[in-house]
């Protein structure tokens, strides 16, 4: 899994090429964390962040683990965390876990 993050239009994209499961969580994770404590994060302006997830067919307690921690960290700098997925059990796994009460599920 190659993650991707990139700025356009004041939104920033997290693109996710693959599942986001245990095995494949750790580099999205380092590269989020490098990204959240550069000085570049913070010159950055930017009011959503879009974690888009239509290439992930399946997401683990680890990968949502993810999720809740991006979640987080979108929050405290007072921006909105959007999902955009159409699989049906990463929806599913969403609503179980009430998830999709705290971000936003759109399309892209």
């Amino acid at each position: 899994m190659e993650p991707n993050l990139k700025l356009e239009n004041g939104v920033l994209i997290v693109r996710v090429d693959g599942d986001l499961t245990s095995t494949t969580v750790l580099p999205l994770r380092r590269q989020l964390d490098e990204y959240f404590k550069s000085d570049h994060a913070t010159a950055q302006l930017w009011t959503i962040c879009k974690l888009d997830l239509r290439a992930a067919r399946m997401i683990d307690s680890v990968g949502l683990n993810l999720v809740v921690s991006l979640l987080k960290t979108v929050q405290k700098r007072g921006a909105t965390l959007q999902v955009a997925t159409t699989d049906q059990n990463i929806l599913r796994t969403l609503a179980f876990t009430r998830l999709d009460k705290q971000l936003e599920l759109v399309k892209m």
